[in-house]
């Protein structure tokens, strides 16, 4: 399926962390005042948090100096010698936005969309996330592709999507590119699914683990390519050893059924047991198959129910139908690679 969560909103909080102030806002900050934010900034990148919590505050707060007020609003986001505090973050990064810092505007489109320190308002984090996106920011053009995708905060279009998506991939943004892929694999132009392949396998070899993943289930299915369950597995173990849920979920279906790898019901399970304890639902939803039929565990009823109702919880609905017809003895099989 299309990706749909905000995967660069995390990456992003946490590289804006150790990058330079915009040219804009250094240029706009007396030099005495750039020495004493230089300053912070580098007793951030040592720890030493009380002493950048010193020197910024009075120049954020008294004098109302916007790089200050930025990176201030980072410590508050993140807890650096202060008590985690997303509130006074977005009130700092508004004040700094309002300044015209397009950084300090991307972030408030953060809080905005995930409900941190402000009420979660997806039509407000699009407006922001437009405005930030069209003076050419890569990672607010991926957001704004990703709204567009979904219909949060904006009417639902993927033609707008795509295009988003294409201006941040223009500009190397790896995440944009992958769901770019993704529109060309899943969408109505079957023509399209050539460009899939050749997008993933790009990001595949780069070593993009999504990629290796989605890139392993077209040689399983046969799409675009012929069927090759052995190239298959080869991809998708390399998804899977790198942390990708869905690929440790898929490989374990894979041993189940003695696909592109020996039939082998330990390993299956293993794989299945990975991604079922980080909360994949299809995962748990098998590993409740398992402990229902004693498939290479004891079997054991109860274990059974309540890995369905983990998986129930997250609104899977085979594993609610599970759970209902459990007592009238009604078989389900175990799911086949998404």
């Amino acid at each position: 399926m299309v990706k749909r969560n905000f995967i660069a909103w995390s990456l992003a909080i946490s590289s804006i962390l150790s990058c330079g102030l915009p040219m804009s806002a250094q240029s706009a900050t007396a030099s005495g005042d750039k020495e004493e934010i230089a300053k912070a900034k580098v007793a951030i990148e040592h720890k030493d948090y009380s002493t950048a919590l010193k020197l910024l505050t009075p120049l954020a707060e008294q004098q109302g100096l916007r790089p200050a007020q930025y990176h201030l609003a980072l410590m508050y986001l993140e807890g650096q010698g202060v008590a985690k505090d997303p509130k006074k973050a977005a009130e700092l990064f508004k004040k700094a936005a309002d300044q015209g810092g397009k950084h300090a505007a991307y972030n408030l489109g953060l809080l905005y969309a995930q409900g941190r320190g402000v009420p979660q308002n997806f039509n407000k984090a699009f407006e922001i996330f437009k405005k930030v996106a069209d003076e050419g920011d890569a990672d607010a053009q991926y957001n704004v592709g990703l709204l567009y995708l979904s219909g949060q905060g904006v009417k639902q279009n993927s033609e707008e999507a795509a295009k988003y998506f294409g201006l941040a991939t223009a500009q190397g943004q790896v995440d944009a590119e992958y769901n770019q892929a993704l529109l060309y694999l899943y969408g109505k132009d079957q023509t399209d699914r050539s460009k899939a392949f050749k997008i993933l396998q790009k990001l595949a070899n780069n070593g993009f683990v999504p990629a290796q993943s989605n890139f392993g289930l077209m040689y399983l299915r046969g799409d675009t390519v012929p069927k090759d369950a052995k190239t298959a597995a080869t991809w998708i173990t390399k998804a899977a050893n790198s942390g990708s849920l869905e690929a440790q979920y898929n490989l374990g279906v894979m041993y189940h059924n003695g696909a592109g790898v020996p039939k082998d019901e330990k390993l299956s399970l293993t794989w299945l047991q990975k991604a079922a304890d980080k909360g994949y639902p299809d995962a748990q939803f098998n590993i409740g198959l398992k402990y229902e039929k004693g498939n290479d565990v004891p079997k054991d009823a109860t274990l059974a129910k309540q890995w369905f109702k983990k998986a129930a919880d997250q609104g899977d609905k085979e594993a609610k139908q599970k759970i209902a017809s459990l007592e009238g003895g009604a078989q389900t099989q175990v799911q086949t690679p998404k």
